[in-house]
């Protein structure tokens, strides 16, 4: 709710694009609209899914494409006056330019179990909680019994056919597979749509936060109008 408007509904960044993309905090006082630059709008396209078999991440480019326009929002139905959830899609003509975030692979699969538990824990999943403690042992389980779930039908998918050969005793291998299939679509779909990319490591925030924040900036065309929240490793 706290990423619409006063009246509850997502608010379009262009009046002649309603299905997205959308201000985030889009009634917040503390936040003002740029009068220029680039805007800036957030996606994980498709292929990231984490529990889930080979037939629902493995995409093709143009699939990637699609899945990177899909936009969620917030609308009234029907002149109801109850808002809803909807999914829509804007023009890929809309983009001008692209940002490539990449993270370490071995600190994202570590991040994406940190990410089940933090789901678990706020679902209250005490079973799973108690099944995969987070430390080394819990992470390792986890990854081995995602083995045993999906492998079956891994076996059967013809992109698997080299992977479980190689690199099959990798915990959580299925992981690796969709971090390189998805930094390799998001290349080729910058290359595809044509558009200056900037491409820049998850650890830059780290090690040199306010130069990583400034060449962001430049590249975006925009100047900044608050102080930077503080950043958080996931």
């Amino acid at each position: 709710p706290e990423l619409n408007g006063n009246d509850g509904k997502s608010v379009p960044i262009f009046e002649l694009s309603p299905e997205g993309p959308f201000w985030s905090y889009a009634s917040d006082p503390r936040f003002s609209r740029p009068s220029g630059g680039y805007i800036l709008t957030k996606t994980h396209c498709g292929g990231y899914c984490e529990i889930c078999p080979p037939s629902k991440y493995i995409e093709n480019p143009q699939i990637f494409l699609s899945n990177c326009l899909q936009s969620q929002y917030t609308d009234n139905i029907n002149n109801s006056t109850i808002a809803k959830v909807q999914l829509g899609k804007y023009d890929k003509e809309m983009i001008s330019k692209a940002v490539h975030l990449i993270r370490d692979p071995f600190d994202n699969i570590v991040a994406r179990f940190h990410w089940e538990l933090h789901k678990w824990k706020e679902q209250n999943q005490t079973k799973f909680l108690q099944q995969y403690p987070n430390n080394r042992d819990g992470f390792r389980s986890f990854c081995s019994d995602l083995r045993e779930k999906f492998q079956k039908e891994e076996k059967k998918s013809m992109f698997f056919n080299d992977i479980l050969s190689i690199a099959g005793d990798v915990p959580c291998y299925a992981d690796f597979f969709r971090y390189i299939q998805w930094h390799n679509h998001a290349f080729t779909m910058a290359w595809d749509l044509a558009v200056p990319t900037l491409v820049f490591h998850y650890e830059n925030y780290t090690i040199n936060f306010d130069e990583t924040k400034e060449r962001l900036l430049r590249f975006l065309g925009m100047k900044e109008n608050h102080p930077a929240p503080e950043f958080i490793t996931g």
